[in-house]
């Protein structure tokens, strides 16, 4: 089936110029570890700085007394990976920009060959998470890690998340070779690595996007036309049916807010007779999750249609557009009072 070498490496910095102060790798033949893990610090012969410290632990006195010339290193890295492709968690940076730019500069003959990203291989073959970074997966799977954040300690990590956990996975689908899991590392569109995870039709799942996406597209526009007055509150309110008609009010351990001002009487009358009756009138101002009911007051002179040409009503009326989980309900103060009355 053939080798490839999985690596890690931690550095001094993030940022030109790069040194590698620890490198380990993992052979693999086929999709199974082939013998130890290699593992060497390397001594540039610099200072280590201390943000980089935080994150690997290494400061300078360490590397000195246990680290070895760059040249011993990677001697002993090319006895170990030959020819191999070399995979990496986040090659772009192992690789890209860590790797093959510190042999270049030290004038050293590459090592391997570029392989696969087993990051971009995550993303596809566990669509069922947010995140993808290692830490994230080393908590949610409990991999194996001699110690987080060492170059031997990740490539455990990756090593336990590819065995135990992807590779099984993608056999599962027919991806059961090196050259068939690589070939999944650079599928795209990525939805389709997750139809095949998951059992789902491509065809199905994409025309649903669209029709989301078209909506969002709609959506966009319609609130576009309300902001800019090409569509008024009034006949938002009409077309959409925001306002129950005839609504059941509740009031035992529900939230009010109001907005306008109120004809039948101030806004601490109707909180204490909510309160009364179980409920709580809301001590913010704006709509959030908690609220249960947004009355309009209905005085003539500074009643809800007043807050249309402020904007604030405008505001209130496309959160329900803008963040559509929000359970809150519109009613009339005539339908407030009503309801205090039964």
């Amino acid at each position: 089936m053939g080798t490839w070498t999985l690596i890690d490496t931690e550095t001094d910095g993030l940022y030109p110029p790069i040194h590698v102060i620890d490198i380990a790798a993992q052979r693999f033949d086929g999709l199974e570890p082939l013998g130890p893990p290699f593992q060497i610090y390397v001594d540039h012969g610099i200072g280590i700085p201390s943000d980089a410290q935080a994150i690997h632990g290494y400061t300078t006195d360490f590397i000195q007394e246990n680290g070895v010339s760059p040249s011993k290193a990677y001697g002993e890295l090319r006895s170990y990976v030959g020819g191999d492709q070399i995979s990496a968690h986040y090659l772009q940076f192992d690789w890209d920009r860590v790797l093959v730019p510190e042999l270049r500069k030290l004038k050293i003959p590459q090592i391997g060959k570029r392989g696969f990203c087993t990051w971009l291989l995550s993303r596809r073959a566990l669509p069922e998470h947010s995140s993808h970074k290692l830490d994230f997966l080393r908590d949610t799977h409990g991999l194996s890690c001699s110690r987080p954040h060492t170059a031997l300690g990740d490539v455990e990590s990756v090593t336990d998340l590819l065995t135990r956990i992807i590779f099984p996975r993608l056999s599962s689908i027919g991806f059961d070779t090196f050259d068939r899991v690589r070939e999944f590392s650079a599928l795209k569109p990525i939805l389709r690595c997750k139809c095949l995870i998951q059992g789902l039709s491509y065809e199905d799942e994409a025309r649903k996007i669209a029709e989301v996406r078209k909506e969002k597209r709609r959506l966009d526009r319609f609130l576009m036309d309300v902001r800019c007055g090409l569509y008024s509150i009034p006949d938002v309110i009409l077309d959409h049916n925001l306002i129950d008609e005839n609504p059941s009010v509740e009031f035992l351990g529900k939230t009010f807010l109001f907005t306008g001002k109120m004809e039948w009487g101030s806004r601490s009358k109707a909180g204490a007779a909510i309160s009364e009756r179980g409920g709580t009138l809301s001590k913010s101002k704006a709509i959030n999750e908690d609220i249960d009911y947004l009355v309009l007051g209905e005085d003539k002179f500074r009643g809800w249609t007043s807050l249309i040409k402020g904007g604030k009503l405008t505001k209130a009326l496309l959160t329900r557009f803008e963040q559509s989980h929000l359970k809150y309900r519109i009613i009339l103060e005539q339908d407030f009072v009503a309801a205090l009355q039964d």
